[in-house]
């Protein structure tokens, strides 16, 4: 392993940004202390940010790192939530959670829900076509998370639960709040009656009551065993080690987190890049062009996503530039050299894509916008660990295939038929809040606009 000089920030040393915008707090760390920072204050970690170092961690040190350490206030809060889940079990269950689920997001799996995918985005057009006619700006934040829960229930429950948005919404708002919240010591701990502290539970117990009505409804009344929606698989998944299948809270706590992570990863993602096309013309008309070619005047298809190759690199270069997820992080159960320093047992890693993803000495000129970053060269070139926007090793993102085929089926459906542009004069894309996912702050104002008919000589059979 390469040498990494170890920065230290002074104790304290801007800690106050971090309250209020971590993606930029780990930017100056980076910029001032290098690749490799041991900051101390209310919360004591080592960014690491390195490609190599990176890779080591998420890769190659799994037995002597762990992400659930109850040592680690991140996890902590995030345990809090998700509970029993996948993504903050401890090691046994996770083996045995991992087991079970794993083969509900293959990729032919995720497939079978390319047709519930489609047909929300659809039904998303025909909306857009009256917002468009209007004229109105809207929130794009907001429409972009209500058109992904609407994606996510489908697929998850086969049902529509529209009528459900809105108290889900709320609890998962609620949620987000308090993983926002910086980990202050006492104040932050679970058992202290905060009103934050207080709204989280009531949201979580609201979760579970609805959750396992739902389960209980498909329990009375099941559906074939080939049936696409996520409870139906969750409900017949068997360990295939000890035939042993889900629990009723198990089922609950995956439900919370494949919606609250896979929904909110994903409205992220989708908010980023319809506005990195509203403000990149050029990056817009070859996408445009893209899908002129490729759909015409007619609707997607499933086995149309394979030759969007230019609109797949633009969805890679969004997840470079402003990736939803902004930390990862892991906990030493014995010391580790990192870059060759010792880092001692007991230490919290912070990795964080936006850091890394926008380091300069990793990606030149990260400030510009260049989906040919991902041409097949130029990823053969580049260290394995320097985009992790989903992470990397055995605890990589579950549900990447689900949001990657969700990402370019909307962007390819409303796409087709609409621009989207700025209705506001100023904005600035680092002003944001970070939770699970990073957001605008303040949210972006945008207007639907309807595009010209596609050229009959561009237009294909339908």
């Amino acid at each position: 392993m390469s040498a990494v000089p170890l920065g230290v920030a002074p104790r304290f040393w801007k800690q106050w940004v971090m309250g209020r915008n971590p993606v930029r707090y780990l930017d100056l760390l980076r910029d001032r202390f290098g690749d490799l920072v041991r900051a101390r204050g209310f919360f004591d970690f080592y960014l690491v940010n390195d490609p190599e170092l990176v890779g080591t961690v998420l890769v190659n040190k799994e037995r002597i790192v762990d992400r659930v350490d109850p040592r680690n206030p991140i996890y902590r809060r995030i345990a809090n939530i998700g509970r029993s889940g996948l993504a903050t079990s401890g090691p046994q269950h996770w083996r045995q959670q991992r087991r079970r689920i794993a083969p509900l997001f293959g990729a032919s799996a995720i497939r079978g829900f390319g047709a519930s995918m489609i047909a929300a985005a659809v039904e998303w057009s025909e909306r857009w076509d009256a917002r468009s006619r209007a004229g109105t700006a809207l929130d794009l934040k907001d429409e972009m998370n209500e058109l992904s829960l609407e994606v996510n229930t489908r697929c998850l429950f086969d049902a529509e639960l529209r009528d459900d948005h809105a108290r889900l919404q709320r609890w998962f708002d609620a949620m987000k709040d308090y993983l926002q919240a910086f980990p202050y010591p006492l104040v932050s701990a679970w058992w202290f009656p905060s009103p934050l502290h207080l709204r989280t539970k009531r949201a979580l117990r609201g979760f579970d009551r609805w959750a396992a009505e739902l389960i209980a409804q498909r329990r009375a009344a099941p559906r074939a065993p080939d049936a696409a929606d996520m409870i139906t698989r969750m409900l017949n998944a068997r360990d295939p080690e000890t035939g042993e299948g889900m629990s009723d809270e198990e089922i609950t706590h995956e439900m919370l987190t494949f919606l609250i992570a896979g929904f909110e990863s994903t409205s992220s993602a989708l908010l980023w890049t319809f506005y990195h096309l509203a403000t990149k013309p050029d990056v817009e008309a070859r996408v445009h062009a893209e899908l002129d070619a490729v759909l015409g005047d007619r609707p997607l298809r499933m086995e149309d996503l394979p030759r969007l190759d230019y609109t797949r690199r633009v969805l890679d270069e969004v997840m470079r530039q402003t990736p939803s997820v902004w930390f990862m992080a892991r906990t030493t159960l014995e010391d580790v050299e990192l870059g060759g320093h010792r880092i001692p047992k007991g230490s919290n890693l912070l990795l964080s894509p936006p850091t890394l993803h926008n380091n300069p000495r990793v990606w030149p000129a990260p400030e510009r916008f260049d989906p040919d970053r991902f041409l097949p060269d130029a990823v053969a070139a580049r260290h394995a660990s320097a985009y992790i926007p989903f992470g990397r090793g055995p605890h990589a993102c579950i549900g990447s295939h689900f949001s990657l085929q969700e990402m370019l089926v909307v962007t390819a459906t409303l796409g087709r038929r609409f621009r989207v542009v700025m209705a506001q004069d100023r904005f600035d894309p680092t002003d944001v809040r970070a939770g699970l996912s990073v957001y605008p702050r303040h949210g972006i104002r945008m207007r639907i606009e309807r595009r010209a008919a596609v050229p009959a000589r561009k237009r294909t059979a339908a």
